[in-house]
């Protein structure tokens, strides 16, 4: 008689047992999953809405001066330095340019107005919007733009000039309607600023195609932001490229927080399932030490019975691990975006059904050793006296 024979008819006699075990090994495999996958679509979604939402890369003059713009700083020479539009171009010819989200191109110029000196932005707007997310502008709706002729404000400058929505200004001897205030956001270089379109700044200021500054936000979950800021640095060899190390440390520790919760808690579910397989283990080695006894006393090796334990096991779990798969992707690609209150994409990943296999059998191997062990030591003799 084959110990594969054995083994499948010691988990026939036992069904409830059996599927006891595997049931924790369908319940400890499919909630991993789900909490895997799911977690993983979330932390790309959550890591490329925190890479949109603002800059993290800053492309300014290589000048050996400099002049501060609200904590952004310009590199002068005498005058303001500046950079040509053509940057821009150069910029989205670079490897990972799929990687640039928003490329937004700034020129910074100074204007009195109202007999009191204020920093003027020159910007494209449906870029500098998409780009500043977070700026509530009273006065504008969402999808909403200024004109070439209209401006926004900074709620600073709008308290120290006096001045208020709808009201007409005179900027560098051109009447311009202002047509937005941007609530306080805490920040000077948005607060104390007037913003203007570009193209209407350049033309004012007499530099068709000078830029001051560029703003730009990268998706940077799945590229190393040092090999795009690299990348930028061929391309622009007379600028000055920064990453924001504040904004990618707080989005590369809110992705993290996500990977330590899904891991830990996918660990401790297919504990309490090793937890279940080894609690049933030695009670069925309990239950069938006259068994055990009589394979030893007719020439079975402890090799065979080794062999057989772990075979039982092998097989619950390699059945186990394949349904757990099945249901946890199930449960991830069909209800993972409706619990998550997300609009994540969850794909069929059959690289998780080979992993789920995997930690299966290794969980149950591991659960059935102490039984296994207690298995081999039992006396032939002393096990014939429980007939």
């Amino acid at each position: 008689m084959r110990l594969t024979h054995i083994s499948i008819q010691n988990l026939r006699r036992r069904k409830s047992r059996t599927l006891l075990m595997m049931l924790s090994i369908i319940i400890g495999i499919a909630s991993s999953i789900f909490l895997l996958t799911t977690t993983k679509s979330m932390e790309k979604d959550v890591a490329d809405k925190l890479d949109q939402y603002g800059s993290n890369l800053l492309i300014l003059p290589d000048s050996g001066e400099a002049l501060t713009f609200g904590g952004i700083t310009v590199g002068v020479k005498g005058k303001a330095e500046e950079m040509n539009m053509s940057v821009i171009d150069q910029m989205q010819t670079i490897k990972n340019k799929e990687n640039l989200a928003v490329i937004s191109p700034k020129l910074l110029a100074d204007a009195e107005i109202n007999g009191k000196k204020v920093v003027l932005v020159g910007v494209d707007f449906t870029k500098e919007i998409r780009l500043k997310k977070w700026w509530k502008i009273e006065g504008l709706n969402f999808g909403q733009f200024p004109e070439k002729n209209e401006i926004i404000v900074g709620s600073d400058a709008a308290r120290i000039l006096g001045i208020q929505r709808d009201q007409h200004v005179d900027v560098k001897g051109q009447s311009f309607l202002i047509r937005g205030i941007i609530q306080p956001t805490g920040s000077i270089e948005n607060d104390q600023a007037i913003f203007i379109d570009l193209k209407m700044l350049q033309g004012l200021e007499n530099k068709p195609n000078a830029i001051s500054m560029v703003e730009a936000a990268a998706f940077c979950y799945t590229c190393p932001i040092d090999e795009m800021t690299k990348q930028l640095k061929e391309k622009l060899p007379g600028a000055k490229v920064t990453a924001l190390r504040s904004t990618l440390e707080s989005r590369d520790q809110t992705v993290k927080r996500f990977s330590l919760f899904s891991v830990t808690i996918s660990i401790i579910l297919l504990l309490t399932s090793a937890l279940v397989i080894a609690i049933s283990m030695i009670s069925s080695v309990r239950e069938r030490t006259p068994d055990i006894g009589v394979l030893r006393a007719i020439g079975f090796r402890k090799s065979h019975i080794l062999a057989m334990i772990f075979f039982e096991a092998a097989l619950v779990s390699l059945t186990g691990g394949l349904i757990g798969y099945g249901l946890g992707m199930g449960l991830g690609v069909s209800y993972g975006p409706e619990i998550a209150k997300m609009a994540i994409h969850i794909p069929w990943q059959p690289i998780m059904g080979m992993y789920s296999i995997l930690a299966a059998l290794l969980v149950s191997v591991l659960a059935s050793a102490y039984p296994a062990w207690k298995a081999i030591r039992l006396d032939p003799i002393e096990a014939l006296r429980y007939f």
